[in-house]
């Protein structure tokens, strides 16, 4: 099974959203007018990133949405047409920190939910398998009319697993976090 990549060099499977067909990646939104992406056609000879402006070779991806590059001319789409931006206009675009901020925000808070879901899943695997991570109040009347399904030692080691799971999981989110700093610097 191959790759399929959009314009923009924008993996149609994690940057782009198969339930949300019509919406295009969000490094490479600006490279596409009103309703002209779709989720099927990406990384095929009919998709329609800067048409009339560079066509997909000519679709950069960045963090503020991307733009169309034609032979140094440089547009973004508004609706249903691509406007070309001026000296000031791209000076003020690469300034405008705010959607550098807003757009981190959501990434970290996609990540988050997540990891939320990853440990939700991985707590009803283990509630399945019959390790339980979570304590149980069982209230006995016999202390010793059933042996324990797993030893107090083992209990500790998943406990002390699954937080250094989720470590990883933060650590890497981090990563991703400084990575994306210091790619817009």
């Amino acid at each position: 099974m191959t790759i399929a990549t959009c314009c923009g060099d924008q993996d149609r499977n994690t940057k782009a959203s198969e339930t949300h067909p019509n919406r295009p990646p969000n490094d490479t939104r600006n490279c596409y007018t009103r309703d002209s992406f779709d989720w099927n056609t990406c990384g095929t000879q009919s998709e329609k990133a800067c048409l009339g402006r560079g066509g997909c070779e000519a679709c950069i991806a960045d963090d503020i949405g991307g733009y169309c590059d034609d032979n140094g001319k440089i547009f973004v789409a508004e609706g249903n047409n691509f406007v070309e931006l001026k000296g000031t206009q791209i000076i003020d675009r690469f300034r405008d920190r705010d959607n550098r901020n807003n757009r981190d925000d959501i990434r970290i808070r996609r990540g988050e939910i997540d990891f939320e879901r990853e440990v939700e899943n991985k707590i009803r695997e283990m509630q399945i398998m019959g390790q339980d991570p979570l304590p149980q109040r069982t209230t006995s009347h016999h202390p010793l009319k059933t042996q324990p399904t797993q030893s107090f030692i083992g209990s500790y080691i998943n406990i002390i697993a699954l937080g250094l799971g989720i470590l990883l999981v933060l650590i890497s989110i981090g990563f991703e976090y400084t990575r994306n700093k210091k790619s817009l610097s």
